[in-house]
C-alpha cells in the first residue's frame, strides 16, 4: 500500500517508502550477527525462529510491503540513512486491535536518540488526516525501551499482559489518541 513520505517533528528524521535493492542488502546487515539477533529478539522473533537472513528473502519480503493493502509501510531515515521501519496494520490480529503500529530501530547507533518516538509522531499525524482516532500497539514486557516510546507518546496499557499463544512470548498491549 503507497503512503507518502513523512517529515517527523523536531528531529532530522523521515518515513520513506521501501525501496527493494536498498532495503533489502541493508536489512540483511543489520539482522546479522549477535546484533540482528538481539534486534530480533526485541521484536518479539521467538529464538526457535531466528534464522539467518538472505538477501533473496529480505528483497520478497519488502517487496511484499509495497504490495500490501493491508498495512502502510516506511522505512526510517534519520540524518539520510536508513535505521528503521515502522507499520501500521490495518486489519486486527488475533491478540491486537487494528490499526496498529510498529516499529523498529534496526541500527544500534540510532536507539535512544528519539527516533522512534519521532517516527511514531510522523504516523499519527499521518493517521489523523485519514481520519483515525485510536492507534494500538503492544511491545513484549521485557522491552521497556519500547513501552518507554509508547507512554512518552500517550499511549496507556490496554488489558493486561498476556503471553501470545502464537509465539509464547509475553506480551503488553497499548491504546493511544490519535490527533
Amino acid at each position: 500500500m503507497f503512503a507518502r513520505a513523512l517529515t517527523a517533528p523536531n528531529l532530522p528524521v523521515r518515513l520513506v517508502v521501501p525501496v527493494v535493492t536498498r532495503d533489502s542488502a541493508l536489512s540483511v546487515r543489520r539482522l546479522t550477527g549477535i546484533q540482528g539477533r538481539e534486534t530480533l529478539q526485541m521484536m518479539g522473533v521467538p529464538d526457535e525462529r531466528i534464522a539467518p537472513a538472505s538477501l533473496e528473502e529480505e528483497a520478497a519480503r519488502i517487496a511484499g510491503f509495497l504490495d500490501r493493502t493491508d498495512q502502510y509501510n516506511w522505512m526510517i531515515e534519520l540524518d539520510g540513512t536508513i535505521v528503521g521501519a515502522i507499520w501500521v496494520d490495518l486489519r486486527p490480529s488475533a491478540t491486537l486491535a487494528a490499526p496498529a503500529v510498529s516499529y523498529m530501530v534496526g541500527d544500534p547507533s540510532a536507539r535512544g536518540k528519539g527516533v522512534a518516538g519521532a517516527s511514531l509522531a510522523a504516523v499519527t499525524d499521518f493517521l489523523s488526516g485519514e481520519g483515525c482516532t485510536t492507534l494500538h500497539a503492544r511491545a513484549l514486557v521485557t522491552n521497556d525501551a519500547s513501552a518507554r516510546v509508547l507512554f512518552r507518546a500517550g499511549f496507556a496499557c490496554a488489558g493486561d499482559p498476556y503471553i501470545d499463544p502464537g509465539d509464547g512470548l509475553y506480551w503488553q498491549n497499548f491504546a493511544g489518541r490519535v490527533g
